[in-house]
């Protein structure tokens, strides 16, 4: 029965939410790499690069500068989570440009599409690998952590910076 109050979303499943976005964002650079060159095709190329280039610094800032620092400190587990988590948001960064860098190039013509299959495929089953362990390691210790050793106003505190990132 709605009595009429939305659900708001709280932070993990907002981080979830962005987890399962770039697993389809994945999904659809390899379709990208197998198919034909056509307009459709160049749009997707735009929509895989403009999300790889805005919307996954934003999710790794709010991992980062909001989630990072209000756990850090709390539990020895956690903390060498947040620090894997560090270190591969650094190592995600180099196949992320390569695969933004492919699919600005298709968007921009995707007459080459032909030319660049493989190193599109290439690039992104480096970083579907990479991203199914990282994924793993938030999804099963640090999202997890936020809810049982964080207070309700640090949570809604997460998500108000998180609002606010998407806004600026």
């Amino acid at each position: 029965m709605n009595l009429g109050v939305e659900h708001q979303r709280d932070v993990v499943e907002v981080l979830l939410d962005a987890h399962v976005e770039l697993r389809h964002v994945v999904c659809l650079a390899e379709c990208l790499a197998s198919g034909n060159a056509t307009a459709s095709a160049r749009e997707t190329a735009e929509t895989i690069s403009d999300y790889v280039e805005w919307m996954l610094p934003m999710h790794c800032a709010d991992e980062d500068d909001s989630l990072a620092p209000r756990l850090a400190g709390r539990h020895r587990i956690v903390d060498d989570a947040l620090a894997q988590m560090k270190r591969e948001h650094l190592a995600l960064e180099g196949p992320i440009a390569r695969v933004r860098l492919l699919c600005r190039t298709l968007a921009r013509d995707i007459t080459r599409l032909h030319a660049l299959r493989f190193e599109l495929a290439s690039a992104v089953d480096d970083l579907r690998a990479r991203l199914e362990h990282h994924q793993a390691l938030e999804e099963s210790i640090i999202f997890p952590a936020l809810k049982r050793m964080l207070y309700v106003d640090e949570l809604e505190s997460i998500q108000a910076e998180m609002r606010e990132r998407r806004a600026a």
